[in-house]
């Protein structure tokens, strides 16, 4: 069993504090749904830029948005690389929310399987059950969530369960842990940006926490981060101008067709399908197709299925 032990420094203390305070603050602030929805865009594309270039990837912030908004999350016409990387974060991007947002179950190593190979090469090289022993360890107490989210990041790279990408994982398992125990904040939070600027010292505390018997420092870069990455989305939440964004529609980039698509499934368990759209709008699949994409892509809607068995649903 690796050791992922630490301790609750004064340090670490006041770096939780501030999290829960700027994340307290995000959550008492009114935000106008079109405000709301730019910014966890902008937060989606900051992840999978941050965590991609972590990685060494060229890809740009506009190559990232043009994919989405050009497929959304399908990639059935996807032959490039480095598109369907980023198809592949915005998939487990959903799954995350949409499976793990204030959820009671536990993180099972099936679960994780799943996530790894929405984004992931490789395979599981260790022991099944030595993988499942650390998911358990880390769970056993009732840490603060970022705390569990920081273990679960550190504890992938200590055991390096995946024979390929591990580092990858290791930023996208935060994820899973933090919207667990619902530390989501609105679907702003994002600590890559911090860890971009900061590389030196990321990958330097990466590195005393692997090789180190506490994982303490560790843990007190990483609350930092999540400290910093909610100020600053604190902060530009009260340099916009709210009421100018009260004023707008939040809708206001959907032609009539798109806006109409959403009202089909307004009530709680309604779906669409591209067929759907085409006999009630009377387009083709192509246009049925870009429309479903853009409204997928905004987060205006969830994508369920492959294939002829895809469908949709309201987020």
């Amino acid at each position: 069993m690796i050791s992922l032990s630490y301790n609750l420094s004064p340090l670490l203390k006041n770096r939780l504090a501030r999290a829960d305070s700027f994340r307290k603050e995000i959550l008492l602030t009114s935000i106008p749904p079109s405000l709301k929805l730019k910014i966890q865009w902008d937060t989606l594309i900051n992840r999978i830029y941050h965590s991609l270039s972590l990685s060494n990837s060229d890809l740009t912030k506009s190559e990232i948005i043009k994919v989405l908004t050009s497929y959304g999350t399908d990639s059935t016409k996807i032959k490039n690389q480095d598109s369907q990387n980023i198809i592949n974060y915005k998939r487990a991007f959903d799954n995350i929310y949409h499976n793990w947002l204030v959820s009671r179950k536990n993180v099972t190593l099936k679960d994780i399987l799943i996530l790894y190979d929405t984004i992931c090469n490789g395979n599981l090289v260790i022991p099944a059950s030595s993988f499942q022993e650390t998911l358990d360890y880390i769970q056993a107490r009732d840490d603060h969530p970022i705390i569990q989210a920081g273990l679960a990041s550190i504890g992938i790279l200590k055991i390096r369960p995946f024979s390929e990408d591990n580092e990858k994982f290791s930023r996208l398992i935060v994820y899973l842990f933090l919207y667990k125990y619902g530390y989501d904040v609105r679907g702003f939070i994002e600590p890559e940006g911090v860890w971009i600027d900061n590389k030196e010292a990321y990958f330097d505390s990466i590195k005393i926490g692997v090789n180190a018997s506490s994982v303490t420092i560790w843990l007190e870069f990483f609350a930092n981060s999540v400290a910093l990455a909610l100020e600053s989305v604190y902060k530009s939440i009260k340099s916009e101008s709210l009421d100018s964004w009260d004023r707008s529609d939040s809708s206001s980039k959907l032609n009539d067709r798109q806006k109409n698509i959403l009202s089909l499934i307004d009530q709680p368990g309604s779906t669409i399908t591209n067929q759907k759209v085409q006999k009630k709008f009377n387009v083709s699949q192509i246009t049925a197709s870009r429309d479903l994409s853009k409204l997928t892509s905004l987060g205006l809607l969830f994508h369920h299925g492959k294939g002829r068995s895809v469908y949709y649903t309201r987020v």
